[in-house]
């Protein structure tokens, strides 16, 4: 693969954040009321489920970097602008490399929410973790975008 080193990168960074949520989800285990807030409206809780449902995000993070993994082992399958014989290779060396950063980045984004819920369920402060969600939504936004117009200048 072209992108090794990337990917490595990525894979150190979301494993270790994983592996610290979860850590941190069981040593905070036996403090999370049984019942939690798991949705907001307005900066208020309006809806409370199961602390169970703490288990959800992660495993949905895992789901979604799988998936993802899937579309980026074909990047020829993607659609492209300007996609030419001449420029192809570069294109998909681009979009693959586009991707592995959205598969890595779009799981850690699940996995920092996760720990704002835990966070907020246990009573310490949140709104680190629900920042660094808002700034990795925003990357994993803006990486495509800037990809397509990259690619419109070829």
């Amino acid at each position: 693969m072209r992108n090794e080193p990337l990917k490595l990168t990525l894979i150190l960074i979301s494993t270790t954040i994983l592996l610290y949520h979860t850590f941190h989800l069981f040593y905070l285990w036996s403090e999370i009321p049984d019942t939690i807030t798991i949705h907001f409206s307005k900066g208020e809780p309006d809806q409370w489920g199961s602390k169970y449902f703490l288990f959800i995000m992660p495993i949905v993070s895992i789901l979604i970097w799988f998936l993802i993994g899937l579309v980026v082992k074909k990047p020829e399958k993607l659609n492209y602008v300007n996609l030419t014989e001449g420029n192809k290779k570069v294109q998909y060396a681009k979009a693959e490399k586009v991707m592995v950063f959205i598969q890595y980045m779009g799981a850690v984004t699940f996995i920092f929410a996760n720990e704002a819920f835990l966070r907020n369920a246990v009573g310490m402060e949140s709104r680190l973790p629900f920042s660094i969600v808002l700034a990795l939504l925003c990357i994993c936004f803006i990486a495509p975008i800037y990809h397509l117009f990259w690619a419109a200048t070829l």
